[in-house]
């Protein structure tokens, strides 16, 4: 019988759950606006023919996303398009720019439901897909030319344009350790909520799901249960019930989109207390086949990966 594949889940205990978006306790989230939401749309294709005429500062901010346009196929290869698509790139709203996700993920909101927000690192522009070509049309409509203050108080100033696709795959990724993938926003929010809901941690510990609680945690196995005491399985007996039914869907998605090469069979979800975390470890990679997946729930988690050898850390 082949070696488990196996799928890490990382949730924060509920004392520590921030909704995805929604600015952390202690901190704001601050956007200015400058003209009134019922303000004529200037955001248009260059090509674009009207009898209305430009107002100077019109002009000046369809001069500025023509520019945005032009320096991110000449910079970063990214090339936008004329027609609406559901992905839009946001120029100057990036971790590049001192923009966080909690600054700008409710400014997307306001016009429809996100779908994934992707912030490449150390990159002045992010990328937004929407539900809907409609809601992305409308954010395209109303955000084009926004102002919102970074984590520095400064102003800064969004541009939007619409992509065939989001592109992030090519930007920001060489420093990660060979084999290792890093997809944000990989689940929507409304997945996410629902695997958050799947997991029972209030029921009998002698249910078909072993549970047990360790060091600031709390444990769940489907599948398969991890025994930490020889940090191994054992193949021969699966726990009855295999995975949440939630799971098959987006793990048949992830296949589809290549993300995973094949479709894990255990499971493994780990509910940690606020401000805690995984200790430094190493993986028992024979216990299972080659590849390992590890999904955040309920809030960001920052990954810091070592080499033994040369102790190189990299987060």
């Amino acid at each position: 019988m082949a070696a488990p594949r196996r799928v890490d889940v990382l949730v924060p205990s509920a004392a520590s759950w921030d909704r995805v978006g929604e600015a952390a306790e202690g901190e704001s989230t601050r956007v200015v606006r400058t003209q009134p939401e019922s303000r004529r749309s200037i955001a248009m294709d260059s090509n674009h023919q009207s009898n209305y005429k430009l107002s100077k500062t019109e002009k000046k901010f369809l001069r500025k996303q023509i520019k945005a346009r032009h320096t991110l196929l000449r910079h970063e290869g990214i090339e936008t398009v004329s027609y609406a698509t559901q992905s839009l790139i946001v120029a100057n709203g990036g971790l590049g720019n001192r923009v966080s996700r909690n600054q700008l993920l409710p400014v997307l909101e306001k016009c429809g439901l996100v779908d994934a927000l992707l912030m490449p690192p150390n990159k002045p522009f992010s990328f937004v897909r929407y539900k809907t070509v409609e809601e992305s049309k409308k954010a395209y409509d109303t955000l084009n030319g926004k102002e919102i203050v970074d984590d520095l108080g400064q102003k800064i100033i969004l541009y939007l344009n619409f992509v065939e696709k989001a592109q992030w795959k090519e930007l920001g990724l060489q420093a990660l350790p060979p084999g290792l993938m890093v997809i944000e926003e990989i689940i929507s929010s409304e997945d996410e909520k629902m695997l958050l809901e799947s997991v029972n941690w209030t029921e009998d510990t002698d249910n078909q799901n072993f549970q047990k609680s360790l060091k600031h945690r709390r444990v769940k196995h489907f599948g398969y249960e991890f025994h930490y005491e020889n940090n191994h399985v054992d193949k021969d007996k699966p726990l009855p019930g295999g995975l949440p039914d939630i799971c098959d869907s987006i793990l048949e998605k992830w296949l589809k989109e290549g993300f995973i090469k094949h479709k894990p069979d255990q499971l493994t979800v780990n509910q940690y207390e606020p401000g805690h975390g995984i200790p430094a470890h190493v993986d028992t990679h024979s216990a299972f086949e080659d590849e390992i997946v590890s999904l955040s729930l309920g809030a960001e988690h920052k990954l810091q990966t070592r080499r033994l050898s040369s102790c190189d850390s990299r987060a």
